[in-house]
């Protein structure tokens, strides 16, 4: 009955709500939560054009990869409705990044509205999608946290610490790099990013660090609408 009723209030046939029902059932989930997640995935469905399986999976791994900000698979939607509304970036392109950096993102202290925020500056200036935008800062979260990345950054003054010796988030240290790539040299930003990104993320990077760079970003915007 559960899943007649996700049918009807999602538009969606009843072999699409099994579909969905059963990668969920397969967690481990109970009826009720199987029943408000597949209702949420059958949603992101009809948002974005995704398979209900494929759905089913980027809010999993959303969902399970915030699950200490306790963040509900109706708030992941609801965020990502409101900022493809409101920027140039498509809920696909948001679920797709979250499912490929999320562990990442939470391992450098980097939380969902945020990471929604950074995909859709990158995305409107690059137009790489979010699959690729996603892995580009799973390797950038990554590598900052390692020490001979951060031993270099602070060669260049860009602070990876506070006052405490505690490490700074990844977006903090990416903002912190933002503000000082304009005063370093051509040579010392060609270096500087290769160390943060790699060699095949530096346009990420790039992208990144000018958006954060204005004054009135579209990281900015984007995180007030998450």
């Amino acid at each position: 009955r559960g899943m007649f009723k996700v049918a009807k209030e999602t538009a969606q046939g009843f072999d699409t709500v099994a579909e969905a029902a059963i990668e969920l059932a397969r967690q481990g989930l109970g009826a009720e939560k199987t029943l408000q997640r597949t209702k949420d995935a059958l949603i992101l469905t009809r948002l974005t054009g995704m398979s209900a399986a494929d759905a089913v999976k980027s809010l999993t791994a959303a969902v399970n990869s915030f699950n200490k900000e306790g963040v509900t698979s109706a708030q992941v939607i609801n965020r990502m409705a409101k900022v493809d509304a409101k920027f140039a970036v498509s809920s696909d392109d948001l679920a797709k990044a979250i499912s490929r950096v999320g562990a990442s993102a939470v391992s450098a202290g980097v939380n969902m509205n945020e990471l929604m925020a950074i995909t859709t500056a990158v995305q409107q200036r690059t137009a790489r999608g979010g699959a690729v935008i996603g892995n580009a800062f799973k390797t950038i979260f990554t590598r900052i946290q390692r020490s001979d990345v951060q031993k270099r950054l602070r060669d260049f003054g860009v602070a990876t610490r506070d006052m405490q010796g505690n490490m700074l988030t990844g977006m903090k240290v990416l903002q912190n790099l933002a503000d000082e790539f304009d005063n370093l040299t051509k040579s010392q930003q060609a270096s500087i990013s290769e160390n943060v990104a790699g060699v095949f993320q530096v346009n990420i990077l790039k992208a990144a660090l000018s958006d954060l760079s204005q004054e009135t970003s579209a990281y900015s915007g984007a995180l007030r609408a998450a």
